[in-house]
């Protein structure tokens, strides 16, 4: 056996002594390991130190009348630093809390934030700067602005309790301002201005629980103006052009018209609203004015105190019991309306065959229509208005529904 053997069987030896020993330093250098052992020490401490039970008077202090237990008196220092420790762990700017500018900056759940007051700035759960303003008693009091992860402002403007409450400007994700105005509860509430994100105005008028409600003024994607009247509820008020002259009318909705007219009435169709008005001479009227007998909504849903309804048997619930149910021969109105659907989709019994004469390209004179085509009509009586909907005879489904005065119906 040469020497060469020999030092291969000494260093054989040697690693397998070693093995042993180079196992225990990583097992014993591993940080699970380590956390592990301490963890279990601390709990084995926690245990001991609160299942102590005192033996005699030597295990007290006494305070007064009272006997404490020593060991309940050490838990309870043990107890109150291990809660500082882990405090001072996740405030993070307990010494160092003030930007370069000098504003108290916290994370969004710290506990400081709750008795924090004035100007501070609050980071999100991703650090980022997710508030910059004034805060109060725990909650955003005063102006301020939010910001979204990208950075984009997401509201700037008054707050109260948390919430939008006041003056203030609400964006779209991108930053582009979505609505100006005033605030209530989060919702929009009072005077203010919606926008596009194109920037362009669509609304401009009073708001009520975050809808259009009141007076107002809507805008096409050029700005121009479209309507000026009364919303509720996020919706035209129609009804508000029943008995009205063509004129008044005209001078709330500014859009784009199509006309339909004979010698003794005129259907005018407001592209820009999704509706058209049926009118009629008044012949006891000196001036021959026309007047408003009925307005068209191109819709197959029916909204009302905030909901919306899309069949006739929920239109039942809401409306309560029809008044009339049952076919009828077209009208005017109606056959324009039918034909209007129709154009996007395959309704009822097709189109209405019209000869027209036109004379501009937006106004026809209406020479002949189909007066056979026949409708089903589902009418309801709601206060001085009835609404009619008009849909197939089997069909809980309706295409488009009008409205029309009860005193009119009535004569």
């Amino acid at each position: 056996m040469g020497g060469g053997d020999l030092l291969g069987i000494l260093i054989q030896t040697i690693k397998s002594k070693m093995t042993g020993i180079v196992t225990k330093v990583r097992l014993y250098t591993n940080w699970s390991f380590i956390k592990n052992k301490v963890i279990t020490k601390i709990r084995e401490f926690f245990s001991n130190l609160l299942g102590f039970k005192p033996r005699d008077k030597y295990d007290y202090y006494t305070i007064g009348r009272w006997m404490v237990s020593k060991r309940f008196a050490y838990a309870s220092v043990i107890i109150v630093g291990v809660v500082s420790i882990w405090y001072i762990s996740t405030e993070t700017t307990l010494f160092k809390n003030f930007s370069e500018e000098g504003v108290p900056t916290y994370k969004y759940n710290s506990l400081r934030l709750r008795v924090a007051k004035g100007h501070v700035r609050i980071t999100g759960k991703g650090g980022y700067l997710a508030f910059d303003g004034n805060v109060e008693g725990g909650y955003v009091n005063g102006s301020g602005t939010l910001y979204n992860k990208e950075g984009n402002t997401v509201y700037t403007g008054d707050f109260s309790r948390s919430m939008y409450e006041g003056t203030g400007t609400e964006n779209y994700n991108s930053g582009n301002i979505k609505y100006y105005g005033s605030f209530h509860k989060n919702l929009y509430d009072g005077d203010g201005v919606l926008y596009r994100e194109d920037g362009t105005r669509i609304y401009d008028g009073s708001f009520s629980g975050g809808l259009k409600n009141g007076t107002g003024t809507l805008y096409d994607n050029g700005e121009n103006v479209i309507f000026e009247g009364a919303f509720s509820n996020d919706e035209i008020v129609f009804s508000e052009f029943l008995g009205k002259s063509v004129v008044e009318v005209n001078d709330c909705y500014k859009g784009h018209k199509d006309m339909y007219t004979t010698p003794t009435e005129s259907v005018a169709v407001m592209n820009s609203i999704g509706a058209l008005y049926h009118a009629t001479v008044d012949t006891e009227s000196l001036d021959g004015d026309e007047i408003v007998d009925s307005v068209y909504i191109l819709s197959d849903t029916f909204k009302t105190a905030g909901k919306e309804y899309s069949n006739l048997t929920d239109v039942e619930k809401a409306l309560g019991d029809s008044i009339y149910q049952g076919n009828s021969n077209v009208i005017l109105p109606e056959a324009v309306a039918i034909n209007l659907v129709n154009q996007k989709k395959r309704a009822l019994s097709g189109t209405v065959s019209m000869d027209l004469d036109y004379s501009f390209s937006d106004v026809a004179q209406v020479k002949n229509y189909n007066r056979e085509y026949v409708v089903y009509i589902t009418s309801f009586k709601r206060e001085d208005v009835i609404y009619s909907f008009v849909s197939g005879q089997d069909d809980n489904m309706f295409e488009f529904y009008y409205i029309t005065g009860a005193e009119d119906e009535d004569m």
